[in-house]
């Protein structure tokens, strides 16, 4: 990896991981999925927490922000996603135990969609905003560097 642009593969894992999660629900396969929520949620903090922790900080103290692409957006972003994966575990929890979990799973998928759609616009203002403005202020000495420090490696298989 040489350009900060190439973290937008680390999203397609994860999308790729959600999906597996999505798939085990429909297929009933509760703990399953709750397992496979818990595996995306822990990469998707490991991510954020270098985009947060190494990206951000370079972003907004260097870059010449545009409107749409302001920091606070994407950590807010970065709250709310998590937030909502909290309530999702809660949901998944219910249905384990839920003798007719039809209704219950038809909400939970509906408010999945809502929370892919915040990702996917999350995604596009990192698209947009954060990753090519790094790679126009760094070296690629400072790119190299930076990825160096960032967790690239949670593959993932999909099932």
């Amino acid at each position: 990896m040489k350009n900060i642009i190439e973290l937008l593969d680390l999203h397609s894992d994860l999308e790729s991981m959600f999906l597996t999660h999505q798939r085990a629900l429909l297929r009933f396969e509760f703990p399953k999925a709750l397992e496979l929520l818990n595996d995306y949620e822990r990469c998707l903090l490991v991510h954020m927490q270098d985009e947060e922790n190494i990206l951000i900080p370079i972003y907004e103290q260097q870059a010449v922000v545009e409107r749409g692409g302001n920091a606070r957006l994407l950590l807010d972003d970065h709250k709310r996603m998590c937030n909502i994966l909290e309530l999702f575990k809660e949901q998944i929890e219910l249905l384990t135990t839920d003798d007719e979990p039809d209704t219950r799973l038809l909400m939970l998928l509906d408010r999945e969609a809502f929370y892919k759609r915040l990702c996917t616009h999350h995604d596009m203002r990192e698209q947009q905003y954060l990753y090519p403005k790094l790679d126009a202020i760094l070296s690629d000495e400072e790119k190299a560097a930076l990825l160096g420090r960032i967790t690239t490696d949670f593959e993932i298989e999909a099932t």
